[in-house]
């Protein structure tokens, strides 16, 4: 998030004040509604077999939420149509969000 906020930050699409707020809300969020889950050299392994899927286009970010994901059985919701394409194709239901 606080990625996302800087790059709005950065292309003036947004304000310092405006990315504080939206911050805030979100960790308030993530506090009160999220389950933070521990990340092992598992994880990073099959992110790495993942990533290894050249033809998918995947991030290490997103190669590492769908490896958290596969061994959870969880689900991924997201923005991102390329994560939510190359999730089926290894395995991870995704969502696409809309």
């Amino acid at each position: 998030m606080s990625s996302a906020l800087a790059l709005k930050l950065r292309t003036a699409q947004i304000n310092l004040e405006q990315r504080a707020a939206a911050l805030a809300m979100f960790n308030k969020l993530a506090v009160d509604s999220f389950t933070v889950l521990p990340v092992t050299g598992s994880h990073f392994r099959t992110a790495a077999r993942f990533v290894d899927h050249h033809s998918l286009g995947l991030r290490a970010g997103d190669a590492l939420h769908l490896a958290v994901a596969t061994e959870l059985g969880a689900t991924v919701h997201t923005l991102d149509q390329r994560l939510a394409a190359g999730g089926p194709v290894l395995g991870v239901v995704t969502a696409l969000l809309t």
